[in-house]
C-alpha cells in the first residue's frame, strides 16, 4: 500500500484529503506544518508528499527544499494552495513538484495526479531516502 503524507495547516481540509485518499486505497498520515511534516517524512519516508504552501512552522517551499537537504528528494511532491500569488506554480515546478492545484481543486484531477506521480516514482529505488536523515 502507498504511503502519502499530507501537510495541511487547515485540519478540514487535511482530514478530507485523508478520507478521499485513505478511499482511494492509499496509507495517510497528517501533519499540521511544516516542522511536523519534516518530521513525519523522515520517519516514514512517504511515496508521496502532498502539502500546503503557506502553513506555520514552515512554508511549503522551504518544507521542500529542507527535505532534498536530507536526501527526500526521490519523494514525489504535490503542492495545494489557496493563494493566488504570481509566480507560486513556477517556484513549486523550480523545486521540482509533480504537481500543483488551487483550492478549490477539483477532486478527481488531484487524484489523478496522486495516481501518476506514483506510478512515475515506482522504478525509483528504495535507497532514494537516507536512513538517517535528521530534521
Amino acid at each position: 500500500m502507498k504511503r502519502i503524507l499530507i501537510v495541511e495547516d487547515d485540519a478540514k481540509i487535511a482530514a478530507a484529503l485523508a478520507i478521499r485518499l485513505e478511499a482511494a486505497g492509499y496509507s495517510v498520515s497528517t501533519a499540521p506544518d511544516g516542522l511536523a511534516g519534516l518530521k513525519l517524512a523522515v520517519e516514514q519516508k512517504p511515496d508521496l508528499l502532498l502539502m500546503d504552501i503557506w502553513m506555520p512552522v514552515g512554508l511549503g517551499f522551504s518544507v521542500a527544499q529542507r527535505m532534498q537537504s536530507l536526501g527526500l528528494k526521490g519523494i514525489p511532491i504535490i503542492f495545494i494552495t489557496a493563494s493566488r500569488a504570481r509566480g507560486l506554480k513556477k517556484a513549486a515546478e523550480a523545486l521540482g513538484a509533480v504537481a500543483f492545484f488551487e483550492k478549490p481543486y477539483d477532486p478527481q484531477a488531484l487524484l489523478a495526479a496522486v495516481a501518476e506521480a506514483l506510478k512515475s516514482n515506482a522504478d525509483v529505488p528504495p535507497e532514494h531516502c537516507e536512513a538517517n536523515a535528521v530534521v
